[in-house]
């Protein structure tokens, strides 16, 4: 989105050795110095033998002890609502062990079987108790998260959201106010024409925009629509004409839109309206990366002082600013001049995010998008959760969670993809045991529920912001989307269900693993009411029609124009993995409705629970050129390849769809 608008920066760029498309990048002193995080193909073929995959070097990865616990303490108030027989249990002082263990491909081949939906892989699960994974219940909020931000991005673009003109007026009015002879005009008019406007242009000025549109459209990464972007025409329309916005002008070439500033300034209620417009997009994805306009109306100084000193991280201007992102910053700061052979970007920021480099907390200006991927952040780092005391995990299971983190952030960036920046070039009764045949852990959901809880709250935020921004008049009228149409419940009855739905995840992983909750003291919930709202999601999931969509997404995540390669995140269909839960330490037991004192379950009473879980597989790879894949691309890949080692064989020969 920053591809240079003249072909002279281009050349000059060139000669540079990076592509920036349009706008300069601050440099570490020795980029030569960063040392590139080698590639890592997570598709693994175990042997018949099931011999144990080699120590991980990552201490990050390494098995859990006990002892290295701080004990949780006993509650005698925490009782486990459902009773187990006769007996209450409090799991208060317990620990939970969690394994993934090795998948054996001559007797477990279904569990290696790429299905292209969640309820696909549950209907054809072999053996085990079905327990929803934190990807299946994120599958189910991400296709409701599409809908949202399809429906919103329409509005938006409409002028339904109360902010007046829709976006494609706003730049006609600024086109009406440039003189004659402006250099912006056959950029707006570019703009309109891709929006479905015409307008009168000379022949010089036409063949001006028609060089401006060519550009564009040769370069894929900006024009090619993907995501739910492709559901309808409209859709496609409002990400080519957004995208195309997008454009950043550096000093060397601000000539070409410094005139749209005055045109702003001679109509204050149109600057109005276009400020409230990048303000929106600064709380539902990020905060911008580049200056907007308006900002050449205040200050003084060149664009790179301007930028400085509104800390931005782009030296450059565009009509609507794309938003910025931890890992796109992380990328361009690091492989300023292009990827060097055999780095992994995934691998990278995972690493970044573990050492602190890479914070994910938002800040007091972030939006929506980042509240979702500081919710992944102790899928890499359980020991930052709630549960960190409760739950001892093993080093398959963390790697385990390591690949959900994978494969959710991908689709968080699928979700957000049209507006946020790609980088270029998260007294004794006796032995408890008589009466009591077995105790084992009761999962009603993989326990993530720090994950839980910050998804809640990131739907929280979402409803603020759009109550106080849109009103919740207006948005009670707004509906999501799907690809076959609107969905049924109204937008913002719908958000309160999400919001209400992880709020209950977050209180039955709790109550499963015997943690009390720990809401903070102005976060109004209806602990019951959420519960309820959860419990019946889980015990009818089976019939929720987004859990049937396809989840098989990719992303274009680092453009190198220079050598002509795009990295791209991929998520290739969803598997099943085992997963077991064993009591590391043991719960206490009494006889229900009596007052005795808690007895510790007898270790030969201890039993292990075994589940499949449904799981995303995650690939990073490269396509020529600034080529990426859209929906349909993809899928049609992997229903043709079926298997990860296929797939990525036929992208490495380039057999892709055109």
């Amino acid at each position: 989105m920053r591809r240079s608008i003249t072909d002279h920066l281009t050349c000059a760029l060139f000669l540079l050795g990076f592509a920036i498309l349009g706008c300069s990048r601050t440099q570490p002193n020795d980029p030569q110095h960063v040392v590139p995080v080698p590639r890592e193909d997570t598709y693994t073929t175990e042997e018949s033998d099931y011999h144990a995959p080699a120590p991980e070097q990552d201490n990050s990865l390494a098995d859990d002890q006990l002892d290295e616990k701080r004990s949780p303490p006993f509650d005698p108030k925490l009782v486990d609502s459902r009773p187990l027989g006769d007996w209450e249990v409090n799991a208060s002082a317990a620990v939970i062990g969690l394994d993934c263990p090795i998948i054996k491909p001559d007797s477990q081949s279904d569990l290696l079987v790429l299905r292209k939906s969640y309820a696909d892989a549950i209907d054809n699960a072999p053996y085990g108790s079905k327990l929803a994974s934190a990807n299946l219940v994120d599958g189910a909020s991400k296709q409701f998260d599409d809908g949202l931000y399809a429906a919103l991005d329409l509005a938006c673009y409409r002028g339904e959201l109360g902010f007046g003109a829709s976006a494609p007026e706003i730049v006609q009015h600024a086109f009406e106010k440039l003189r004659p002879a402006s250099r912006a005009r056959p950029y707006l008019a570019a703009a309109l024409e891709l929006a479905g406007k015409n307008v009168s242009l000379s022949s010089a000025e036409e063949a001006r925009k028609k060089a401006l549109l060519d550009e564009f459209e040769a370069d894929q990464a900006r024009s090619k629509p993907i995501s739910f972007y492709v559901w309808t025409p409209e859709l496609t329309k409002v990400w080519r004409f957004y995208r195309f916005l997008q454009t950043q002008f550096t000093d060397e070439n601000i000539a070409i839109v410094a005139p749209i500033a005055g045109a702003f300034n001679d109509d204050p209620p149109i600057l109005q309206q276009y400020r409230a417009i990048n303000g929106f997009y600064e709380r539902l994805t990020n905060p911008r990366n580049c200056l907007s306009i308006d900002s050449l109306l205040t200050g003084s100084g060149n664009i790179s002082a301007r930028a400085k000193a509104a800390g931005v991280r782009h030296e450059a201007v565009a009509f609507f600013p794309p938003s910025t992102s931890r890992h796109a910053e992380l990328f361009e700061e690091l492989f300023p001049l292009g990827l060097p052979a055999g780095t992994d970007l995934m691998r990278t920021l995972v690493q970044k995010i573990r050492s602190g480099e890479v914070n994910l907390k938002p800040g007091e200006n972030d939006g929506w998008f980042q509240y979702q991927v500081y919710a992944l952040e102790t899928l890499l780092m359980p020991s930052r959760g709630q549960e960190r005391d409760k739950l001892l995990l093993s080093a398959s299971y963390k790697k385990r969670l390591v690949e959900a983190f994978k494969a959710l952030v991908t689709k968080r960036i699928e979700t957000h993809v049209r507006q946020l920046d790609v980088a270029e070039y998260k007294t004794d009764m006796g032995p408890p045991s008589e009466g009591l045949k077995t105790v084992k852990p009761r999962l009603r959901i993989e326990p993530c529920p720090t994950f839980y809880l910050r998804a809640a709250r990131a739907y929280a935020f979402l409803k603020n912001f759009l109550t106080a921004t849109v009103g919740q008049e207006r948005l009670a009228k707004l509906h999501g989307l799907r690809e076959s149409g609107p969905r049924g419940v109204a937008l913002s009855e719908e958000l309160d269900q999400m919001r209400d739905r992880f709020y209950g995840f977050y209180l039955i992983s709790c109550e499963d693993i015997g943690m009390a909750p720990d809401l903070i003291a102005d976060e109004h919930v209806d602990t019951a009411a959420a519960e309820k709202t959860a419990i019946q999601w889980l015990s009818d999931s089976q019939h929720d029609p987004d859990l049937a969509l396809d989840t098989r997404v990719a992303v274009p995540i680092y453009i190198d124009y220079q050598n002509g390669k795009t990295r791209l995140w991929a998520t290739l269909g969803v598997r099943l993995a085992p997963l077991e839960a064993h009591y590391a330490a043991p719960p206490k037991v009494r006889v229900a409705g009596s007052s005795n004192p808690w007895q510790d379950v007898k270790p030969e009473t201890l039993r292990p629970a075994s589940y499949v879980i449904p799981v995303d597989e995650f690939a990073e790879f490269e396509l020529d050129d600034s080529r990426v894949l859209n929906r349909d691309e993809l899928r049609t890949l992997c229903d043709k390849y079926k298997t990860k080692e296929e797939i990525l064989k036929a992208l490495s020969a380039e057999q892709t769809p055109q």
